[in-house]
Order: structure tokens, then C-alpha cells, then sequence
């Protein structure tokens, strides 16, 4: 007597189900990838935001001691930050050497010192400047471009971008949202300083505060003062 056995099925996936599959899988990496780059600007913008109320309060303390705010003594120094992509680093190496007390020819009115009486304006020294006001600073908050120049840089490694607001002139005055014009410097929202971050915006690296206040959808995801 011959014992028939029923036909079986061959174990496996059909290609309907390997593609359903194959979905699900590209669905969820989509969903963890998103999620991971959303957690970690998150992450940098939350170090953007507490360094620049570190420099804030570093930059009062400097005001307290010498009476005004550092000014960039070169203006539009620029650097490659990152590859075919260059930042002004002017604002970011001032203060460096201006909070950190780690030299001063990036400082307007310390890029002569060490002549005959040893200071340019007297608030510098021949050494090195007086004026350490964040002593602690975390190796996170600097970097180090072009091979040997310092700067201040944010949550996402690019330079902050500081101006400091021009003295006012005789016939100066306030400009729109409060910043000062008709001085000797840029135009400025803030009577004191703008200090910014670009933060993730890859497109306005550019563009200044003054543009900024002209536009403010340039500025719609930069981290700032004002």
C-alpha cells in the first residue's frame, strides 16, 4: 500500500513579501535617520544658545574692566571652514584673544602693541592682554583654522559672527530695530553688539546683521542677540 503525502508548500518568501519587507525596513531607517539628525540639531542648537550667553556675560565683564566691547581689528578676515566653503572669521578671533587673554593682534587697538610704551591704547600689555574673562573656556567652544588661528566657534563648529556697534557720530544716528548707524563701522541692530550663529542655515553664511534686519527671513534660523 503506497502512503501519499500532501504537497507541500517550499518554505520561503514570495517576492511580494520581500518587497513589502524591504519597505517596511527603508521605512523605519527613514523614520530613525530623521529622527537622529532632528535629536542632534537639537543638541547643537542647545550648545549654540548657552555659549552665547557664556560670551554674553564674558563680553560684560570686559566692558565692566576696559569701558567698551573689543572691536574686530580686521573686519573681513575670512577662513575655510568647511570644504569650498569659506566664513568671515574676524568677529570669532577677536573673541577669542578679547575673552580668552590669549594674545591680541585680532583686537582693534592691540594689533600695534608692544611699541615704545609697550601698548597701543593702554589696554594692552607687551605680553599678553589683561583681560581673562573666561579662564575656563571648554576646548569645545574653540578651534583652530588655517593651521594656527584661534576663534570662537558654535554647537555646529562655525565661527560666531560679532560686530561691534560703532561709536556715533555728530550726525549719527539710531537705526530701524534699534541698531546705530552714521558712526565709524557697520550698521548694527543692537547699540552695543549683534553676536550671531548661522546655526544649520547653509545658504545666508554670508549675510550680515544689518541684511539680516532688512531681511528677517535671512535670519529665520540663525541663533542671535537681537
Amino acid at each position: 500500500m503506497k502512503t501519499r503525502f500532501p504537497n507541500r508548500r517550499v518554505a520561503g518568501f514570495t517576492l511580494a513579501e520581500m518587497m513589502i519587507v524591504i519597505t517596511i525596513i527603508a521605512l523605519l531607517a527613514a523614520l530613525t535617520l530623521q529622527g537622529y539628525t532632528y535629536a542632534m540639531r537639537s543638541s547643537k542648537r542647545r550648545v549654540t544658545e548657552s555659549t552665547i550667553t557664556a560670551i554674553q556675560a564674558s563680553l560684560d565683564r570686559y566692558f565692566d574692566k576696559f569701558g567698551e566691547y573689543p572691536e574686530p581689528a580686521t573686519p573681513n578676515e575670512e577662513a575655510e571652514i568647511l570644504p569650498g566653503k569659506s566664513f568671515n572669521i574676524a568677529g570669532a578671533r577677536c573673541l577669542y584673544q578679547a575673552l580668552r587673554g590669549d594674545g591680541f593682534d585680532a583686537i582693534k587697538g592691540g594689533e600695534n602693541a608692544g611699541g615704545e610704551n609697550g601698548a597701543s591704547d593702554g589696554n594692552f600689555q607687551d605680553e599678553e592682554l589683561p583681560n581673562v574673562m573666561f579662564k575656563d573656556m571648554p576646548a569645545g567652544m574653540w578651534r583652530v583654522v588655517q593651521g594656527s588661528t584661534y576663534i570662537l566657534v558654535d554647537g555646529f563648529s562655525q565661527p560666531f559672527q560679532y560686530i561691534k556697534a560703532p561709536v556715533a557720530s555728530a550726525t549719527g544716528g539710531t537705526g530701524t530695530g534699534g541698531g546705530t548707524g552714521g558712526g565709524d563701522g557697520p550698521v548694527t541692530i543692537n547699540t552695543t553688539y549683534d553676536l550671531w550663529s548661522y546655526a544649520e542655515d547653509d545658504r545666508n553664511t554670508q549675510a550680515t546683521s544689518e541684511e539680516a534686519r532688512d531681511n528677517p527671513n535671512i535670519a529665520a534660523k540663525w541663533i542671535k542677540n537681537w
